[in-house]
C-alpha cells in the first residue's frame, strides 16, 4: 500500500495503512454502541450524535420517573433553561454515579447537540467531573470543548 491510502473496514471506519483496531478497541466501541440512551453523554463525542439519536434520548427520558422536580418534563421537551438548572441543582445534590445524573445530563446533552452554548458548558463541566472517575471522560472533555454545532 502507497503512503497516505486508506483501508475501509466491514463496519465502514477508517484506518490508516493496513492497521485494524485491536480487540480491545472493538470491544470498547461494542459496549459504547450497547450502552443504555442515558449513558451516551458520558460514552460517546458530540460528534457521533444526531437528531435522531436526540429524539431516542428524549423519547427514553419520558419513560423514566428518576428526576422529581417540576421542571422535568419541559427540561426534556428542549427548554434548555430548564434544562441547565435540574443539572445544576443535580450535579450538586447527587453524586457522578447516580442514575439522576444520568438522566439530568443527557437532557442537557440534547439541548447541546441542538446547538445551545449554555448546554455545552454544562456538558464540559459533567464531563470534567465524571473525568475523576472514568478516564474516557476527559476526551470527551476535550471534544466537547472543540464542538461546533
Amino acid at each position: 500500500m502507497r503512503l497516505g491510502e486508506r483501508m475501509r473496514t466491514t463496519n465502514g471506519s477508517v484506518f490508516p495503512g493496513n492497521q485494524l483496531p485491536n480487540t480491545n478497541a472493538r470491544e470498547q466501541l461494542a459496549r459504547r454502541m450497547a450502552a443504555p440512551l442515558t449513558h451516551w453523554w458520558r460514552l460517546r463525542s458530540p460528534h457521533d450524535l444526531s437528531m435522531r439519536d436526540v429524539r431516542a434520548i428524549r423519547e427514553a427520558l419520558l419513560e423514566t420517573d428518576l428526576v422529581r422536580d417540576c421542571d422535568w418534563f419541559r427540561a426534556v421537551a428542549g427548554d434548555a433553561a430548564a434544562a441547565i438548572g435540574i443539572a445544576i441543582k443535580g450535579l450538586k445534590s447527587h453524586g457522578m454515579k447516580d442514575p439522576v445524573t444520568d438522566a439530568i445530563v443527557s437532557a442537557v446533552l440534547c439541548c447541546a447537540v441542538e446547538g445551545n452554548p449554555g448546554a455545552k458548558v454544562v456538558m464540559i463541566s459533567a464531563l470534567w467531573r465524571r473525568a475523576r472517575i472514568d478516564p474516557v471522560c476527559y476526551g470527551l472533555r476535550v471534544r466537547w470543548l472543540h464542538a461546533k454545532f
